[in-house]
């Protein structure tokens, strides 16, 4: 093998990894973008970053404003986004959802397991006007919200990833737990009840109720969960959201289809 073709694929993969690097600096920035601003962010020089924006123009994924030369996502972008939103089945769950936040009044959320995280994938707005909003593309912690703690619960391998060898955890308020051994003990709780809650361990002012959504083997790889701003959740409320949650959460595990995995 010749050191030209060796470095030609590392070259190759380089410029790949670039192109994902703009088309995320896309999805999560809201409106247009120029050349200059890319090259700022991602720490590209000018010229790498206007070809992969070039080309990422002729392959449709990105427009460009032709007013002001800024750059936007393209058709392309939102095609793919449709098919993986199909893909994901979120097209046959969202109904439930939405039945979801109905029922309960607030904001409910799904997320996917992504790495040391939970991404929010899909979400419904409660219409009242004091409400808490996560954003698609939201990450949330596991260990601090109740997605999350919905998913270390019901994936053993993911628990013994995320807490192999830990006994402090990071405090992201002061209701966050602490230590391995006090998430554990939740999450013994969770598993029993099958649902979870976050006290305002990830935000103050909020509470929420998760479940896990769990393939065949009973693995969870998704969650949903009802936020509320914590006036509207006092404790005994708890105790009417979570089995309304795991419900749903159930529902939505005999809509997906069999191997069928988040």
């Amino acid at each position: 093998m010749s050191t030209t073709a060796e470095n030609g694929r590392v070259v190759g993969a380089q410029t790949v990894a670039r192109a994902f690097a703009v088309l995320r600096l896309f999805r999560d920035h809201q409106g247009d973008l120029g050349v200059g601003a890319v090259s700022k962010e991602l720490g590209l020089n000018l010229s790498t970053t206007h070809r992969i924006v070039r080309a990422l123009v002729a392959e449709g994924y990105l427009a460009q404003n032709e007013e002001n030369e800024r750059y936007y996502l393209g058709t392309a972008a939102l095609l793919l986004g449709q098919a993986a939103h199909h893909n994901f089945g979120l097209d046959v769950v969202y109904p439930v959802l939405q039945e979801l936040g109905n029922v309960t009044g607030e904001s409910v959320n799904l997320g996917v397991l992504a790495g040391d995280s939970a991404v929010v994938v899909e979400r419904i707005e409660s219409a009242q006007p004091l409400r808490f909003t996560q954003p698609p593309g939201t990450r949330v912690p596991l260990h601090a919200s109740s997605m999350g703690k919905a998913l270390l619960a019901f994936n053993r391998e993911v628990e013994v990833r995320t807490l192999k060898g830990v006994s402090r955890l990071t405090r992201i308020t002061a209701k966050t737990h602490a230590t391995a051994r006090s998430l554990r003990s939740d999450l013994e709780a969770i598993r029993a009840r099958g649902w979870s809650t976050d006290d305002e361990e990830s935000t103050i002012g909020v509470r929420c109720a998760g479940a896990p959504i769990c393939d065949n083997a009973g693995v969870a790889r998704a969650a949903i969960a009802v936020q509320a701003p914590a006036v509207r959740v006092p404790d005994e409320r708890f105790d009417e959201l979570g089995p309304l949650v795991a419900s749903a959460a159930k529902e939505i595990s005999a809509l997906l289809p069999p191997g069928h995995s988040f």
